[in-house]
């Protein structure tokens, strides 16, 4: 017997101030993570740790953030989404704070976790918010607007991590962190709908049970996650593309960051102009598509032409360009199938992809052997993966 779609009774309209403050919400991870990028070796001299120990922080928190997202999404179909993001950023700020405070690596490790749980637990809402209130194109128009806002949020942290270095200690990069998300917690109370406050589901094992098995989901999953595995691939691994293979100095490498930013805002806001005629499945097909071309460009480019820097940065402009069509689309694909649990499918997803990522990102970074050639290979095949998954799961909807 086909399963019948599960919806909520009616949708409203997100206002433009509810729309600012979900992207808000959602820079948390951003900030949280590239923010304190300049003062890595400040805090690793302060707390007599190794360099590499504070750089794992950042996978760390990635992570943290997708176990939060799982606890979260949970705790927002029962108790609402309101409350649950504001505890989640209360829960962060309280740790940054802590960890502003950190004098071991067992603190420094310990507060980070709970930081990056309590991100979790708040950004989770986001996507359920959306679901509850959209549908179809509008959820995809919704989802690429937030994400052309988070996307200014990496460039722009690390530049005020280092204003802040140049005016105070490292501490208080921790310390700004933290009232930022407390700005956030009150806004979301003096903002956030009230209806947000009043869910109706409390059955968390049947709600894990129900979008597990809804398999017209689980291929959208799969393509978000893998689509995802090949950006995190290659930012993991770029030093050793830019620098390490082609020699680029560290301020080209910035600015070769910079231009890869602006391809994936320019098809976030071609993916809004194409929603206009054709279905998000569709799109997430074509920008994963537009990804797999890319990836095998610069797979080709380094077999037979390893030291041309042109052809290979046009490709990889092409395959980073394409994900800022992937997610906006693969997310409103796979949250259309759950209503009343939108929050525990969202934290499945977002969950899933972070996880998946991170651990196929990690492996990537343990594999090189002098040659970068790998990681071109892991790129390709996480997009065939994605697409084929995309391919199988639009099939089920016909």
């Amino acid at each position: 017997m086909q399963r019948t779609k599960t919806t909520i009774p009616a949708k409203s309209s997100i206002s433009l101030k509810l729309l600012l403050l979900l992207a808000a919400i959602f820079t948390i991870t951003p900030f949280a993570i590239d923010s304190y990028l300049p003062a890595v070796q400040l805090m690793a001299h302060d707390l007599g740790l190794k360099d590499s120990l504070i750089a794992m922080t950042v996978s760390l928190y990635v992570f943290g953030m997708a176990f939060g997202q799982l606890i979260g999404g949970t705790m927002s179909d029962g108790l609402g989404r309101s409350p649950v993001i504001i505890f989640g950023l209360l829960v962060f700020a309280t740790c940054s704070v802590f960890l502003a405070h950190a004098n071991s690596e067992f603190s420094l490790l310990f507060w980070r976790i709970i930081q990056s749980l309590g991100g979790g637990i708040a950004v989770v809402g986001v996507p359920a918010i959306i679901r509850d209130n959209a549908d179809g194109k509008e959820a995809a128009r919704l989802f690429a607007l937030i994400g052309l806002i988070m996307l200014i949020a990496p460039t722009i942290a690390p530049s005020i991590g280092t204003v802040i270095l140049m005016l105070f200690t490292w501490h208080w990069i921790f310390y700004f962190v933290a009232v930022f998300a407390i700005v956030i917690a009150i806004l979301t109370w003096l903002i956030m709908p009230a209806s947000e406050s009043q869910r109706r589901f409390k059955n968390p094992i049947g709600g894990f049970y129900l979008v597990l098995s809804e398999q017209r989901a689980l291929g959208f999953l799969f393509a978000q996650a893998f689509g995802f595995s090949t950006l995190l691939t290659f930012i993991t691994n770029s030093p050793l593309v830019y620098i390490g293979h082609f020699g680029v100095p560290v301020q080209t490498f910035s600015m070769l960051f910079v231009v890869n930013v602006i391809g994936i805002m320019l098809i976030n806001r071609f993916n809004v102009l194409l929603l206009r005629k054709l279905d998000s499945v569709v799109l997430l097909q074509l920008f994963l598509a537009m990804q797999l071309i890319g990836c095998i460009g610069i797979l080709l480019v380094t077999i037979f032409l390893p030291t041309n820097l042109i052809f290979s940065l046009v490709c990889i402009a092409v395959a980073m360009a394409a994900n800022g069509g992937i997610v906006v689309n693969s997310t409103p694909c796979f949250l259309k199938f759950f209503g009343e649990h939108a929050g525990v499918a969202s934290g499945i997803l977002g969950a899933s992809t972070y996880i998946i990522g991170g651990f196929i990102s990690g492996v990537s970074t343990m594999l090189y052997t002098g040659s970068i050639l790998y990681v071109f290979i892991i790129m390709t095949t996480c997009t065939s993966i994605a697409l084929y998954s995309a391919y199988k799961a639009a099939k089920l909807q016909k």
